[in-house]
């Protein structure tokens, strides 16, 4: 995973940083216990290879060379630090064309190739261009091992591209101490600033249906439209009651789940958010426009599905003015991620499913 490189060196900041890459990360720092582990990774001018905690980092690409449409560097690059990583499976988690790269060195170098689902939106068709869509069907039919993270994935892909896969539910590193609220309600959103399917706007007029509340807005730009974060940045300097903190590195990140009353996921789409992990083991309810993995928000009594914004509004003065019930969700988020997120359980799914394929 190419935007890997922050959650591997803690003393780089990479304002690039997604759930796909945080999964994947997670994992890999756990299996190295056990196996030799390399991460592909962007060129931010540091030294390759590099080693960090037992884990091999080899530099690729620019981050700027996607948006730049640089492609033969990209290929090119990729496949050398694929030759000098040498492993013996591959991984890589959602994205489409640097996915199909990875896919296709491992075709024409009969490696194992394994293909993790990690947004929705890469089993909607009517989201693809042609090209794109041939790379992505490459991808899958030539995969070793397809993962999804939920039933709906799992059905979809099935339907949409006659393909099967093991679902393997997303990992959490569960931390023994849960820190007391600091009793100021605050509710926060945290994502990298993507117009398109993020909606970070809905937020801001959430939060000025609230100006007694405190909002807090958490997340980086997106590389291929850096002018929408300064979009953002400039109307949160309107609005009195939010504060825009931009980006935060992943491990100062979870303070403000432990002090957040509330987490609002205001997307179109996604897959399993990681910021719902983070929420509900840090015993904080989400509040989402659209996003309900599997129906367990409504379920397991975790949070609400809103659906719309008129009633997200709504639902939002309920969690505000209800104590209790804020409490309630929290611990049943906290109780679920342990019952079927725990990485020290998940761990194992990982290690057999390596161990047949090698």
């Amino acid at each position: 995973m190419p935007g890997s490189y922050g959650l591997l060196n803690e003393n780089f900041r990479e304002p690039l940083i997604g759930g796909a890459e945080l999964q994947l990360t997670m994992i890999a720092k756990k299996l190295a216990q056990d196996f030799d582990i390399s991460f592909i990774v962007y060129d931010h001018g540091q030294i390759s290879p590099e080693k960090i905690n037992g884990i091999e980092i080899f530099k690729s690409f620019s981050i700027e060379d996607f948006p730049k449409r640089k492609y033969f560097k990209i290929i090119y690059s990729t496949f050398k630090s694929l030759k000098k990583a040498n492993a013996d499976i591959y991984i890589t988690r959602s994205g489409r064309v640097f996915p199909s790269i990875v896919a296709f060195y491992c075709y024409l170098t009969r490696k194992k190739f394994i293909y993790s689902f990690a947004s929705d939106m890469d089993l909607d068709l009517d989201d693809f261009g042609n090209i794109e869509l041939i790379l992505f069907k490459f991808l899958l039919y030539s995969a070793d091992l397809i993962t999804t993270s939920d039933k709906f994935q799992n059905k979809q892909l099935k339907e949409v591209f006659g393909k099967d896969s093991i679902i393997i539910n997303n990992a959490y590193v569960l931390k023994s101490k849960i820190p007391e609220k600091n009793g100021i309600l605050t509710v926060l959103w945290v994502s990298t600033l993507r117009k398109d399917w993020k909606n970070p706007e809905l937020y801001l007029e959430l939060a000025k249906k609230f100006p007694d509340i405190k909002f807090i807005m958490i997340g980086g730009p997106d590389p291929e439209d850096p002018e929408f974060y300064a979009e953002i940045n400039n109307k949160t300097s309107e609005i009195p009651n939010l504060d825009f903190i931009g980006f935060v590195p992943f491990k100062e990140v979870d303070n403000y789940y432990s002090e957040a009353s509330i987490i609002v996921n205001t997307s179109n789409v996604e897959g399993f958010p990681h910021t719902f992990l983070q929420a509900w083991e840090r015993q904080t309810p989400v509040l989402s426009l659209n996003i309900d993995p599997d129906g367990i928000i409504c379920n397991y009594n975790l949070g609400i599905h809103s659906k719309t914004f008129e009633k997200m509004i709504k639902d939002l003065k309920r969690l505000i003015d209800d104590k209790n019930l804020r409490y309630e969700m929290g611990e049943n988020g906290r109780r679920y991620v342990e019952q079927r997120h725990d990485l020290n359980v998940i761990i194992d799914t990982y290690k057999k499913t390596l161990q047949n394929l090698i």
